[in-house]
């Protein structure tokens, strides 16, 4: 399970970076690739550019190593979906601030509203998938018993 976890970090550390840099790049190019809180934060717009990449591939690795989680089979799906939706926000709300990519506690909670709302409709297709599976088992081993 370790090994898997630290596979998981390490892919989710690389996609961190690309998608936080892309992010990045989309939201504020040419102007705001940093925010100007960060550059002064960090001391420069190369030591703010390696605190954004560094953060970035955290949250990514943290967010897909705790997608492990779904394999712990004695946990419902609700415990899992909430415990890694904590895990996230509890590593993510500390590095928006320090990136300032979330400035207030208003934008914080916006955020964390849209993002428990992604959590709630993947919680819900993965609930409606399990189900379905569950019912198609059912019926094999009902029609397994009737032969």
């Amino acid at each position: 399970m370790l090994k898997k976890i630290l596979k998981l970090a390490g892919i989710g550390f690389l996609v961190g970076v690309l998608v936080g840099n892309l992010i990045a790049s989309l939201s504020g190019w040419p102007d705001r690739l940093l925010s100007s809180l960060l550059v002064a934060r960090a001391g420069g717009a190369a030591a703010a550019l390696l605190w954004q990449t560094l953060f970035s591939g955290l949250l990514g690795a943290v967010s897909m190593a705790g997608a492990a989680l779904y394999d712990v089979e004695r946990w419902s799906l609700l415990r899992i979906a909430l415990t890694h939706y904590v895990l996230i926000e509890a590593v993510y709300i500390p590095i928006a601030l320090f990136l300032d990519w979330a400035a207030s506690l208003p934008e914080i909670l916006i955020m964390m509203a849209l993002q428990a709302a992604c959590y709630l409709l993947i919680f819900l297709i993965m609930y409606a998938r399990y189900h379905r599976e569950v019912r198609q088992l059912n019926d094999m081993n009902r029609q397994k018993n009737k032969e």
